[in-house]
């Protein structure tokens, strides 16, 4: 089973491979900043002059969706692993059709905005998943090929799955493989493994 610091890590990994997606999924803010700028009265605006309005300008920017927590990399790595477990046990297409509506709610709900503060129990989850997962793996062992090379070609499976999902998220082709590949290598470190991101998931037991 994988240590407490090794979920840890993975999921800090996870979260900031899913900040770039969330930055899709909630686009900035631009109207209510700029009505706080248009708070300061007229006439207040008129006798400041030109110095009022850079910071009119400023506001105007839009604010940025804030970075993804380790409580939902916990929490999106978990579902990776459901997919890995899914396909031991012939359940992968009805983990794939929940894929998209699931990591949608994860990125865009109140999780992934940073209000839960306690990362306890979702990387208590993970670490369990975990277990299950390396379970499945050494009883499909029993019956035919097992090992890293086996368990390697599973992550292979879930990057092209988890990518998939992603562009019919709507999120572009590079951020969504990077962010595949991140999750892939995230999720292998939890068994040890080494997974190159962006490279097709090129692994190697460690």
């Amino acid at each position: 089973m994988p240590t407490d610091h090794a979920c840890r890590a993975a999921a800090e990994q996870a979260a900031r491979c899913l900040t770039p997606v969330r930055s899709v999924l909630v686009p900035a803010d631009r109207a209510e900043p700029a009505a706080d700028a248009e708070v300061m009265p007229v006439v207040l605006r008129d006798y400041l002059g030109v110095r009022a309005r850079p910071s009119a300008s400023r506001a105007s920017g839009g604010r940025r969706p804030a970075p993804v927590d380790v409580a939902t990399g916990a929490v999106v790595l978990g579902m990776c692993l459901d997919g890995l477990r899914a396909e031991l046990t012939g359940t992968l297409a009805a983990w794939h059709a929940d894929l998209g509506t699931r990591l949608h709610q994860a990125l865009t709900g109140p999780l992934a905005a940073g209000r839960q503060a306690d990362a306890w129990q979702p990387l208590a989850d993970l670490q369990q998943r975990a277990h299950e997962v390396l379970t499945a793996v050494a009883g499909s062992g029993r019956g035919g090929a097992a090992g890293p090379r086996s368990l390697v070609a599973r992550f292979v499976l879930l990057e092209d799955a988890v990518c998939g999902v992603l562009r019919r998220m709507g999120v572009p082709a590079d951020t969504a493989g990077a962010c595949a590949g991140g999750l892939t290598a995230a999720a292998g470190s939890l068994f040890g493994l080494a997974l190159g991101e962006g490279d097709g998931v090129a692994g190697r037991p460690v």
